[in-house]
């Protein structure tokens, strides 16, 4: 690693459970060999996915996955995406459009699917302050970055620990390699940091690198001005492990990203996190042409729960695949949910262009409530919610649920729900009772 300042690494948590020594400590896919235009991949192996991750270099690539184990039926998602392939005997043949992401499920196994998950090459910055190298493994504790520094890190580098920063404009953690949490926690706990935390900073970029299993959220800018997330992968396996947690910012772009969470995918919201300053009010958020997968825990696009300031607003949802929301049972576990636990006033969030392969909880779930996460004494308005273009494939067709609260000194109605061109199953829904919704203390649900 090359670095025009010295650091000193600190530990996260109590201590790793071991250091990386090289990236061979990170295990490989026993179920699946890949071939990208007849050149061998690294293919990545947690307990509950694989992946291989490569650099675009063609406007189309050529991908051969070798099964090692039988197999009945291969389905590649997004659906949408129409990717044609073939199969011979324990082999799938792909043809790829340069910059697709793709899931590969084999007999309808969740538990075992391969990420193929394209990228754009970034080149190395000339002025980059951490240069960490292709085929190394670095262990860096908690990297804590100034203004106007970089951190690069090159396609088949693994780095592991955090990267922090406090007060620092002009941030940039850029590449194509690994930020790596996975060896701060056991395989099926969390209690690991955040890995990428910047507070109150401006002009933040963070994009191309894969996040692995983060101990906690993996992606966390707070109280931050003009963000910009953007061809990144988030590949979360452990509850409470969060994608992306936007946390009292305004303008943030979230862009081209593929995530894979067992709790929220996206999370916006207003919280003390770090210190005060994550309660700010959250505004011109867009978040579009990302692919999601949503594993038993939390929700795919959640508003809240922690919504301590005055104002969230003009939040976008635009043109996304999510292929999977798993079911939860806890209450929350949904697609598009908003839960406005505390005093903020949510309103004009549009959701538009959105594709649902399978949603196995609730499709829609907005709620104005008191919660264990709750801080305030008042409850706060959601008004002004427009759904465009919305699309359930398959699956089950979940229930919905919009609900106000009432106690006896406080009311809080929501109101001014829109949806145009709702369709479940390939039937567009007209009413409340079409889309399954139950609908309590709330007002004005116009369909078109």
């Amino acid at each position: 690693m090359m670095k025009k300042q010295e650091f000193v690494p600190r530990k996260i948590s109590e201590k790793p459970l071991y250091e990386l020594k090289s990236v061979e400590d990170i295990p490989v896919s026993e179920l699946y060999q890949v071939k990208i235009n007849g050149k061998e991949q690294r293919v990545y192996h947690t307990e509950f996915f694989d992946f291989v991750s490569f650099l675009d270099e063609n406007d189309k690539a050529e991908v051969e996955v070798t099964v090692n184990e039988p197999f009945q039926k291969a389905v590649i998602r997004p659906a949408a995406a129409q990717i044609p392939f073939e199969e011979e005997g324990n082999k799938i043949s792909i043809s790829l459009p340069a910059g697709k992401r793709i899931t590969l499920e084999l007999d309808d196994k969740l538990e075992s699917p391969l990420y193929v998950l394209p990228g754009k090459y970034i080149p190395k910055p000339e002025n980059a302050t951490y240069v960490f190298e292709s085929g190394k493994a670095y262990n860096v504790g908690c990297l804590q970055l100034n203004s106007d520094e970089t951190v690069y890190i090159e396609y088949g580098a693994v780095v592991s620990g955090r990267i922090y920063s406090r007060m620092a404009d002009r941030v940039r953690i850029l590449g194509n390699g690994i930020l790596y949490g996975g060896n701060w926690h056991a395989w099926d706990e969390n209690g690991a940091e955040q890995l990428i935390v910047p507070v109150l900073g401006e002009n933040i970029e963070i994009r191309g690198i894969t996040l692995l299993d983060g101990g906690s959220w993996h992606i966390v800018p707070v109280a931050c001005k003009n963000v910009l997330i953007e061809d990144v992968n988030v590949l979360g396996k452990v509850i409470t492990g969060d994608g992306v947690d936007i946390v009292g910012c305004e303008n943030v772009v979230l862009r081209n990203c593929f995530i894979r969470a067992n709790d929220d995918c996206i999370s916006i919201k207003a919280v003390e996190f770090q210190d005060p300053s994550g309660c700010t009010d959250v505004k011109h958020i867009l978040v579009e042409d990302c692919l999601f997968w949503n594993a038993e825990f939390g929700n795919t696009l959640e508003i809240g729960y922690e919504t301590r300031c005055d104002e969230i607003t003009d939040v976008v949802f635009r043109n996304c695949d999510v292929v999977h929301c798993q079911y939860e049972g806890n209450q929350s576990g949904g697609v598009l949910t908003i839960h406005n636990a505390d005093r903020a006033h949510v309103h004009d969030i549009v959701y538009e262009n959105i594709r649902i392969e399978d949603a196995q909880e609730k499709f829609i779930d907005i709620k104005t409530l008191d919660s264990k996460y709750s801080r305030d004494r008042e409850r706060g308005m959601v008004n002004d919610i427009f759904f465009k273009n919305i699309e359930i494939t398959e699956g089950t067709f979940p229930v919905s649920i919009i609900r106000g609260f009432e106690m006896k000194n406080e009311v809080c109605r929501p109101h001014g729900f829109y949806f145009d061109n709702v369709v479940i199953h390939g039937k567009k829904v007209m009413s409340p009772g079409e889309l399954h919704m139950v609908v309590e203390l709330s007002d004005e649900l116009k369909f078109q």
